[in-house]
């Protein structure tokens, strides 16, 4: 993706050039596209530095250095010392900071670090898996499928973030935005940093690097590992440990200038994670009556507008909180059957994919994650550059998992789930001071996705684990061309468009090793017009396509000849492969610096998706009761995961303010407010016969156009504040940092039954520095406000004895508890 460079302000407040001025040869040196950032970013103002103003920003992500005010996208960018302030240590931690949304599988955190993805705009998938993402993940330019969740922050120098379709650059999955990790170049003297911290929970962090020059001016590295320990958050019942996390990550990067013009760098990381089950709470509705008397509207087969109300026991309106319900929702069984161990720990049955992932031999998940990445550098004549970019991430999960979240033992599974993928980038970018000027680059991507399943279901009088039908394994290979050209039409008023043109194309495996084929070519082009009044003034109008990959109606495309006859009677319009979503978005944005010490920036957004994968699980028929596996009832007991395509329009407008308003006080803030809305939404098989039961709605309504797309908040708002004293005698300086954060009402699901409340956060850090050493003391969750942050809707799976999948109940994850630290840093 691209590199982040920060200079003082003072460096271009003489510039009176026209709307793209030219970076200086020091932003240029540290901001190629894709090339790490190195220490000449290092001026911009935070926590831990004095300041005289805000600071400049340069950022590549149009692949070539312009001033951040310039891009007429809208774009977030944090140093490391910004995440360092922040207490930013994950994935999690930075989409509060930054304004997208992290998610784990289906929204709801139950399967912990094994899965992530992140969200823009409300642009929210629901099936848990990489390609359902709307944002696109990228290290040093490099996508990156899996292992998004386990991605930490030690050996990060720069973070942009980038909201709207990024496709014309990118490619596919990064529609509603893209968040690219620069890491960090070794230095060019030698030096080291020791990082720990601690919590009064016992959980702790540390990281050590060492770096330096290895060959005086030719070569330079960098070593660094990491190990990141988090505590269980809660015990089941059954006395095992919920929330534990353990990392292990150790990085090496090597940094070569044959000459000049030239540079290259070589990067390899491996990290192992082992989690435990993670602390997830299942909010069962049985006998519940919040739901009584009220009524929700949808539409009949007849186009009638047709009155409803959930038919079995559910939440409507405000969900209780976990101060309500008490600690004891967050429950399940820590401990692996024996009736199962064999087939989940040491693969008596034989499933391929279990063979090349990590050994797990208890409950929660091990991860291994390999990632290798060569960039190179090349300045042509006439201020040309050329740039290249492979990568390949390699991500193998094992995971155990409770299925009902309970400390009944109704359902277990093991999911295994081995990835890779690898990325090819080339590109040649011509002079940026020139009034027309371009990029013109070639791309491949390709990767392999692997989902298996056994499991034992003793809810069902299963006595031994089986291979279970929940099964995908998918290759897809997406070359692609792309380019852009840009146009002063006078110094004010510049023109752009960019464009990517793909081929993708995907291969799906059914487990006897029969394979389908489907592929399709997108345009995907982003058209902008700016004007650029004054220096420190920008407004600027997009228009943009973007589309998700294509994808495998697995839970179709799986299934016997006799599950699909049965599947098409539910869903008439189920086929192998789901149809491509897609995007159109228009954004009209204003950006404007006031002197050294005010800047905002506005965007207004409007969106269409089309397409959008909704799941809806299909039972056999209630005469079956636990029969499966017959011409009658040709589903498993757990029914089958089928995939359509629903439309929605999502409106919003996003303002981020930075201000200093003394030397020694600086402020910021970032707002989100959205309105995600279905133009059409057909659920007429979760209506009537779906994952919600054959009973669970009065009343036939098949669609429910108008609703809110669930788990999107309305509003999201973080703010942070800072305030430097003057030295201490002894040389110390003491800082104070506030983050404040707020998150808005979200639906449960979207029948939007019941929503969870808003919630809040507030962090407080003081710190002091002196010369290479620095430590704070903070409270993370100063209100200990354990408000749900995801909620979903799921079958109650813990009932006994569990006769049909018609009771209800929700997925919930907590804010994680408040905790008092201390943390420390140490460079010599």
């Amino acid at each position: 993706m691209s590199a982040v460079t920060l200079l003082p302000l003072g460096a271009l407040a003489q510039s009176t050039a026209p709307a793209s001025p030219e970076p200086s040869s020091e932003a240029k040196a540290a901001a190629k596209a894709d090339a790490p950032a190195d220490a000449a970013s290092d001026a911009k103002p935070d926590a831990a530095s004095a300041a005289s103003g805000l600071g400049t920003v340069y950022v590549t992500a149009r692949k070539r250095a312009e001033l951040q005010i310039d891009v007429p996208i809208s774009v977030q960018t944090m140093s490391d010392k910004d995440l360092r302030a922040s207490g930013t240590t994950s994935v999690s931690d930075l989409s509060s900071q930054a304004g997208f949304t992290f998610t784990s599988a289906q929204s709801t955190g139950a399967y912990g670090r094994s899965a992530g993805m992140v969200t823009f705009r409300g642009l929210q998938g629901e099936l848990g898996r990489p390609n359902d993402a709307s944002g696109g993940v990228f290290l040093d330019g490099v996508a990156i499928t899996n292992g998004i969740s386990t991605l930490g922050m030690s050996d990060i120098a720069r973070v942009e973030v980038l909201k709207g379709p990024q496709n014309a650059f990118f490619g596919r999955s990064t529609f509603g935005g893209a968040v690219n990790f620069i890491t960090k170049v070794p230095a060019d003297e030698f030096r080291g940093t020791v990082n720990t911290n601690i919590n009064h929970h016992g959980s702790s962090d540390v990281d050590a690097s060492m770096e330096g020059p290895l060959i005086a001016g030719l070569l330079k590295g960098r070593l660094m590992v990491a190990s990141h320990n988090k505590v269980a958050e809660q015990h089941a019942s059954d006395g095992g440990e919920l929330g534990a996390e353990n990392s292990r990550t150790i990085t090496g990067t090597l940094y070569v200038t044959p000459t000049e013009k030239l540079w290259l760098r070589l990067r390899g990381s491996y990290q192992e994670n082992d989690d435990s089950l993670p602390a997830v709470a299942y909010l069962a509705a049985t006998n519940n009556t919040s739901c009584t008397g009220r009524t929700y509207t949808g539409t009949g087969r007849d186009g009638a507008t047709v009155s409803y109300t959930p038919g079995t026991a559910y939440f409507c309106g405000s969900i209780p909180d976990l101060k309500q319900l008490g600690s004891g929702v967050i429950n399940a069984n820590t401990t692996i059957p024996a009736a199962a161990y064999n087939a989940f720990v040491n693969n008596s049955l034989n499933d391929p994919y279990l063979a090349k992932t990590p050994r797990l031999d208890h409950m929660g998940m091990r991860s291994e994650v390999k990632q290798a990445s060569l960039q190179a550098g090349y300045e042509l004549p006439k201020d040309m550059e050329l740039a290249f970019n492979l990568g390949y991430n390699e991500a193998n999960t094992t995971s155990i998992y409770d299925l009902d979240k309970t400390g009944t033992a109704n359902f277990f599974s093991a999911q295994i789930n081995p990835t890779h993928d690898l990325t090819v980038d080339t590109r040649l970018s011509t002079d940026a001071r020139q009034s027309l000027r371009g990029v013109v680059g070639a791309s491949l991507f390709r990767s392999s996705y692997v989902y298996s399943q056994i499991d034992y279901s003793p809810g069902f009088g299963g006595t031994a684990a089986g291979i279970s039908t929940n099964f995908s394994n998918f290759d897809s290979t997406v070359p692609a061309v792309y380019g852009s050209v840009e146009y002063d039409f006078t110094p004010q008023i510049t023109g752009s468009l960019e464009a990517r043109y793909q081929r993708d194309q995907i291969k799906s495996y059914s487990r006897a090793g029969a394979v389908q084929e489907n592929r399709t070519s997108n345009v995907l082009p982003r058209l902008t017009l700016r004007y650029k009044p004054t220096t420190n003034i920008s407004t600027y109008f997009n228009v943009a396509k973007g589309v998700q990959p294509l994808t495998v109606n697995s839970g179709f495309s799986s299934a016997s000849a006799a599950a699909k006859a049965y599947i098409l009677t539910q869903v008439p319009t189920a086929s192998d492969f789901t149809e491509q979503p897609t995007l159109t978005s228009f954004e009209l944005g204003f950006k404007q610096r006031v002197g050294n010490n005010f800047q905002y920036a506005l965007a207004l957004y409007d969106m269409q998706w089309k397409h959008r994968l909704t799941s809806t699980t299909i039972f056999n028929p209630a005469s079956c009761g636990t029969t499966s596996g017959t011409a009658e009832c040709p589903l498993t007991a757990s029914g089958t995961g089928i995939q359509s395509g629903n439309d929605a329009r999502i409106r919003g407008i996003e303002l981020s303010v930075d201000a200093q308003l003394t030397p020694s006080w600086v402020v910021g803030a970032y707002v989100d407010y959205k309105r995600a809305r279905w133009t059409r939404y057909d659920s007429s098989s979760q209506s009537r016969y779906g994952s919600y039961g054959t009973a669970a709605l009065t009343g036939y309504a098949v669609s429910f156009d108008g609703n809110t797309v669930a788990r999107v908040p309305d509003i999201q708002v973080n703010a942070n504040t800072t305030y430097r004293f003057n030295p201490l005698s002894n040389g110390w300086r003491p800082w104070l940092r506030a983050d404040v954060l707020y998150v808005g009402r979200m639906w449960e699901s979207d029948f939007n039954f019941a929503r969870t409340d808003p919630y809040s956060r507030i962090d407080l850090r003081l710190g002091f520095d002196k010369n290479d050493m620095s430590f704070d003391i903070y409270v993370r969750n100063l209100a200990n406000d354990r408000s749900w942050t995801t909620v979903s809707r799921v079958n109650n799976l813990g009932l006994s004895p569990l006769t049909s999948f018609s009771q209800q109940g929700l997925t919930a994850m907590a804010q994680e508890e408040r905790a008092f630290g201390v943390r420390a840093s140490y460079s010599f």
